[in-house]
C-alpha cells in the first residue's frame, strides 16, 4: 500500500528546523521537524532522517529525556498521524530508547507509512545488533514488520538474530525458512542458493558499520576509533581535518581525561595557527564540563555548591562570548548567545542591545524577540516589553514558542494594568492579559501557572468593573 500523505506542506517547517538546528536549539528544532513531519508523514529525507540527527546530537550534548508529564501528554490518540508525531517526540527526547522505538513503529504501521516502517525497523534492528543481551520479543515485532510490507530479505535477517537468541525454538526455525523461501522467490533466484543468509553472519563487518553510525556505542569501539584518530593526528599535527577528526572523538567520550587532552591539542592548534576558532572550541569544552559539574552537584542535593558553580559558570560564559563577539563582530549568533548571559547576569542594557541586532537573523527571529521582550520586562519597561511580544506572535512559529511569548506578553500586560490608576483602564488591560493566559490555558492547560493567572485576572476585572460603576 502506498505512504499516507498530507495535504499540507512541511517544506517551511523543514527549512526552518534545518536552519534552528545549526544554532543547537536542539529542542526548537524537534518542534518545527515535527511540525514538518505532521504535514508530510512519508518525507523521510527532510523530516524523519535529520529529526533523528537531531535527536542523537542533543542527547551527545548531554540533554535529558522527556519528564513524566510530557510522557504523559504524548500518549497515543485514535489520530494515527498524532499518534506517530507523539511518539517520534519521545524518541526524539530519548533516542536510545527501544521502547520509544517501538512506539514510532506501531504507529508507523497504524498510518501505513510503509517507508517510515522499514526506516525504524532499521534504526531497532542495528540497536539489536549492538545490544550485548538480544530481545528476541523485539526481532520478531522487526521480523514480522518487516514481512508485512515485503521486505523479506531484511526480515529473514531479523528472525535469524531471533534464532540465534534460541536456537530450539522450533516456530522461529519455520518463520525463518518461509522467509529465506519468500526473499529467494522475490529476488529471482530459484537454484536453492541465497547469500543473505551468509551476510547476517557476517556480524564484524556489520557491527562495525551500525556502531559508527549510532550513538549507543560500546567503550571499546569508542577507544579502538580514539586511538586511530590519535595516530593520524601525530603524524598530522597541523591539519584542521585531522585535528578536528580527533578532538571530536575525544569529545564522544564524556570523559574529564579525554576532554583535558581535547583542550591541549587544541590550544596546541591555536599556538601554531594564531586561529581563534581553536581557542573558542576550547571554551566549548570547559563550559560543557562545568555544566556537568553543576548537574552532579544539583543531584547530589548540594544546593549551595550548585549554586556557586552556576555563578561561576554564567561569569565564564559572559566573559567567553563577549570575547567571541568583538573576534566575530557580525556573527549574529554569537550576539544571541551573548545576550542570553547578559540577561541572566542582570546586564539588561547590554542584553537589549544584543538582542536587538541578533533578531536580524532568520534563523534567532523569534527567540530574539522573546528574550528582547524579558530584557524590557527586567528593567520594567513592560510598555516596551509588550510591543515587542505583540510583534513577534505576528510571526509564525510552533505551539511551544507561541505558549511562552502568550504567556510573557500576558504577564507584562497585566503589570501595565496594575500600574494603572483609572478602573477602565485597568479592566482593559487586565482583559487583554486574561486573553492571552486563556489562550495558553487552551493550548495547554498545565502550563506554568496559567490556571491561576486566569482566575487572578477574572478577579481583577470584576473588581476594577465594580470600582468603574462605582466612579461613574
Amino acid at each position: 500500500m502506498a505512504d499516507q500523505t498530507t495535504t499540507g506542506s512541511g517544506s517551511k517547517f523543514f527549512a526552518r528546523a534545518e536552519q534552528v538546528a545549526e544554532t543547537g536549539n536542539w529542542d526548537f528544532a524537534i518542534e518545527m521537524y515535527l511540525e514538518g513531519i505532521q504535514r508530510e508523514p512519508s518525507n523521510l529525507e527532510r523530516g524523519h532522517k535529520p529529526l533523528r540527527e537531531v535527536a542523537l546530537k542533543r542527547t551527545a550534548m548531554g540533554q535529558k529525556p522527556a519528564g513524566l508529564l510530557e510522557q504523559l501528554k504524548r500518549r497515543g490518540t485514535k489520530d494515527p498521524i498524532e499518534t506517530l508525531i507523539n511518539a517520534e517526540y519521545l524518541l526524539s527526547k530519548e533516542p536510545g530508547s527501544i521502547g520509544q522505538m517501538i512506539a514510532v513503529l506501531k504507529a508507523a504501521q497504524n498510518a501505513k507509512l510503509n517507508d517510515v516502517v522499514n526506516w525504524i525497523c532499521d534504526i531497532l534492528f542495528d540497536a539489536q545488533q549492538l545490544a550485548k543481551r538480544k530481545d528476541k520479543r523485539v526481532l520478531l515485532q522487526i521480523t514480522q514488520a518487516w514481512h508485512d510490507i515485503e521486505r523479506y530479505e531484511s526480515a529473514a535477517k531479523a528472525c535469524n538474530l531471533a534464532h540465534q537468541t534460541d536456537p530450539n525454538d522450533q516456530q522461529v526455525i519455520d518463520i525463518l525458512k518461509d522467509l529465506v523461501t519468500k526473499a529467494t522467490i522475490q529476488k529471482g533466484k530459484y537454484d536453492g542458493k541465497s547469500d543473505f543468509t551468509q551476510n547476517v553472519r557476517d556480524a564484524e563487518k556489520q557491527k562495525e558499520l551500525a556502531e559508527g553510525d549510532r550513538m549507543v556505542q560500546t567503550a571499546d569501539f569508542v577507544k579502538s576509533q580514539i586511538d586511530k584518530a590519535r595516530q593520524e593526528y601525530l603524524l598530522n599535527q597541523k591539519v584542521e581535518g585531522k585535528i578536528n577528526s580527533f578532538v571530536d572523538y575525544l569529545l564522544k567520550t564524556e570523559d574529564e581525561t579525554f576532554e583535558n587532552e581535547a583542550i591541549d591539542v587544541l590550544a596546541k592548534a591555536h599556538q601554531d595557527s594564531g586561529s581563534y576558532r581553536y581557542k573558542s572550541r576550547i571554551g566549548d569544552v570547559r563550559i560543557r564540563q562545568m555544566n556537568r559539574r553543576y548537574r552532579k552537584l544539583l543531584e547530589s542535593g548540594d544546593k549551595a555548591a550548585a549554586a556557586e558553580q552556576a555563578r561561576s559558570l554564567l561569569a565564564f560564559e559572559l566573559e567567553e562570548f563577549t570575547e567571541r563577539s568583538v573576534n566575530y563582530p557580525t556573527d549574529l549568533g554569537i550576539k544571541f548567545e551573548l545576550g542570553r548571559r547578559q540577561l541572566l547576569a542582570g546586564k539588561l542594557d547590554e542584553a537589549i542591545g544584543s538582542f536587538q541586532q541578533a533578531q536580524r537573523d532568520p534563523r534567532r527571529h523569534l527567540r530574539a524577540m522573546n528574550y528582547l521582550g524579558q530584557s524590557f520586562a527586567a528593567k520594567g519597561w513592560y510598555t516596551e516589553a509588550a510591543e515587542t511580544f505583540e510583534k513577534a506572535l505576528e510571526e509564525e512559529m510552533g505551539e511551544d514558542r507561541a505558549k511562552e511569548i502568550r504567556y510573557n506578553f500576558g504577564d507584562v500586560v497585566e503589570k501595565i494594568g496594575d500600574g494603572r490608576h483609572s478602573a477602565a483602564e485597568k479592566m482593559a488591560q487586565y482583559e487583554k492579559a486574561r486573553d492571552q493566559f486563556s489562550a495558553v490555558a487552551q493550548i495547554d492547560y498545565g502550563y506554568k501557572d496559567v490556571r491561576t493567572r486566569v482566575e487572578n485576572l477574572r478577579k481583577k476585572i470584576e473588581q476594577a468593573r465594580n470600582d468603574s460603576a462605582s466612579q461613574q
